[in-house]
């Protein structure tokens, strides 16, 4: 077949096989990369760089809601870790959280933990207002470390995660977390899929942009906290790792993902629609903080990618009805797109496993649809609605209203 048949006999046809071939390039490639990285180039040659005795005095600072699947079992693994020198803060918006007896249960067994209560917040996300409130009792550290409670980390996860801050070029490091969809319900594939795919993309921005954040699992050293001043911003924004990840880019620093304190978990989100409702949000803060990247780099891409997707059952039902043929009604840079991200889909069980890899495969469009709905509904609002409190951000990407759900 000749490349001109595929290239298409119009301008529209033309623009979306290029496209398809930048999009499908640039997946293969950041995967291709993402693998690399991670089972190769990170131990070989970026580990070494760092001073493998750095043994900095850490405050893991852990916020909670409720009590979530394995609660008790993953703030434990906080305070069994292979590191000497820590000391664990849990922190509840109150001490009538739901959480608080199975803090309690543990801080009783530990003397390096404790726990604080944040309180309503007015000005801020409430996970931020959590964060700023335990470090109000931590005991001076060297480093703060941040981490979920829905993690259970390794037992060598702290000493990786602060192991790259031994160099001064580095301002914060993070992990990512991997889930496994064990039920392979459509919801749960769709949310590994997600992930995967924000995975990849953090591997290549901090590799190559020096910038990206997961809140789940990130260390600073606590001198850098104070000099960008990350309290002050977090006092005012709706998100905690997005915020510092553009604090470090204002400052020239640059951000390590640590593959060693990639967490695996088993909670992926049950349905489509809460993925939707998910990867909203976390595209929301990329609007809140890198809105040029969020129009001029994210919306082109949205609208290619539903363009392609939509392409190949257009061009089959064109080619069938009417005069058009497969090719000149878009057929080729459909097949592109597909086998292209396809073949991209084949690479992820080399990141990690993938449960019912066969259904994953299959679902792909639909589950690549998901990235445009949650994008353009973004389009559409400036509130971004986290554990039930909706927070409306201004221009500058600072909480300016907070909505609590009515108790009545």
């Amino acid at each position: 077949m000749a490349v001109s048949t595929l290239y298409g006999s119009n301008l529209i046809v033309n623009v979306l096989f290029f496209a398809a071939i930048v999009i499908v390039v640039g997946d293969i490639l950041a995967t291709l990369f993402t693998i690399f990285y991670q089972r190769y180039w990170y131990d070989r040659f970026t580990r070494s760089r760092f001073d493998a005795s750095f043994d900095p005095k850490c405050s893991i600072i852990v916020p909670c809601k409720g009590v979530p699947k394995d609660l008790e079992k993953n703030l434990e693994a906080f305070l069994e870790l292979e590191y000497t020198n820590y000391e664990v803060v849990y922190v509840t918006e109150s001490d009538s959280d739901a959480a608080v007896p199975v803090i309690q249960k543990i801080i009783e067994r530990h003397k390096n933990a404790k726990i604080a209560f944040a309180g309503l917040s007015m000005t801020c996300a409430q996970k931020n207002y959590n964060l700023l409130a335990a470090l109000k009792i931590t005991d001076a550290p060297d480093v703060y470390v941040f981490a979920d409670s829905d993690i259970r980390p390794a037992k060598n996860w702290l000493k990786e995660l602060v192991t790259p801050l031994s160099s001064e070029k580095v301002a914060v490091t993070s992990g990512f977390r991997w889930l496994h969809a064990v039920n392979g319900t459509i919801g749960e594939l769709t949310h590994s899929y997600v992930n995967v795919f924000m995975y990849v993309c953090f591997v290549t921005a901090c590799s190559f942009g020096g910038v990206g954040l997961w809140g789940g699992s990130m260390a600073i050293r606590r001198k850098d906290f104070d000099a960008f001043g990350v309290a002050e911003k977090w006092a005012k924004v709706g998100v905690d790792d997005m915020s510092l990840s553009r604090i470090v880019q204002k400052n020239r620093k640059k951000t390590i993902l640590v593959p060693q304190c990639v967490t695996h978990t088993n909670d992926p989100l049950p349905t489509v629609i809460s993925t939707v409702n998910w990867f909203e949000r976390q595209i929301m803060y990329l609007k809140a903080h890198f809105k040029p990247l969020w129009f001029f780099g994210v919306f082109p891409l949205a609208v290619v990618a539903t363009a392609l997707i939509f392409a190949l059952p257009f061009a089959l039902f064109a080619s069938i009805s009417s005069d058009h043929t497969f090719w000149g009604a878009g057929g080729g840079p459909a097949l592109i797109f597909y086998v292209g991200e396809i073949a991209t889909l084949f690479l992820y069980p080399f990141l990690g496993k993938m449960h019912k890899f066969p259904k994953f495969v299959a679902l792909f469009p639909m589950m690549r649809m998901t990235h445009t709905i949650s994008y353009f509904k973004t389009m559409m609002t400036n509130t971004i609605t986290w554990a039930g409190i909706k927070y409306t951000l201004n221009f500058s990407g600072e909480v300016s209203r907070i909505e609590r759900p009515s108790k009545g």
